[in-house]
């Protein structure tokens, strides 16, 4: 039993290290590739917009917690069918998410479609939220996680919105 355990252990740190450092390393390409590093320099910005110094940093941790709620909704053993769905919902919950995430930066500072990039925003924020109920069926852990990206998203949306309506 103990050995079992210790297997466990040893074959979950393989997935620790994909979900947590794959999601911040797509997240940093998707930064990169967009174009993001040239940031904010053209634009009028809203009041309360942080200088752009700050958003590699919340965006490093974010994705780190991001992933790791993946590691823990992927981790928790199904032990009844109804967690097992919930499992299923919270995994592709997910996958749609950071598809949404992985493709706003090309939206908005790519193709400066900072309307729809609010949209987007919306929606993304919509879909994390509903990640978010699912996950809490699943690992509290994975739930919680997720809140700060949720605050996060708000922001953004804030911020897109403002952007949107000044420029």
């Amino acid at each position: 039993m103990a050995q079992t355990a210790h297997l466990k252990k040893r074959v979950s740190i393989p997935l620790f290290f994909t979900t947590t450092i794959g999601t911040l390393l797509v997240g940093m390409l998707a930064g990169l590739l967009s174009g993001s590093k040239a940031g904010y320099d053209s634009l009028v910005l809203p009041p309360a917009t942080p200088p752009d110094a700050v958003f590699p940093y919340v965006w490093g941790v974010l994705y780190v917690m991001i992933g790791l709620s993946l590691f823990f909704i992927i981790r928790t053993p199904a032990v009844t069918p109804n967690l097992l769905t919930n499992k299923r919902v919270s995994t592709v919950l997910w996958c749609i998410q950071f598809g949404f995430n992985i493709l706003w930066p090309f939206a908005f500072f790519t193709f400066k479609l900072y309307t729809f990039s609010f949209l987007w925003l919306a929606a993304l924020s919509a879909i994390n939220l509903a990640l978010i109920i699912y996950s809490f069926k699943v690992s509290n852990a994975a739930g919680w996680l997720l809140i700060p990206y949720e605050a996060w998203l708000l922001y953004a949306a804030y911020l897109n919105m403002f952007i949107a309506i000044l420029n």
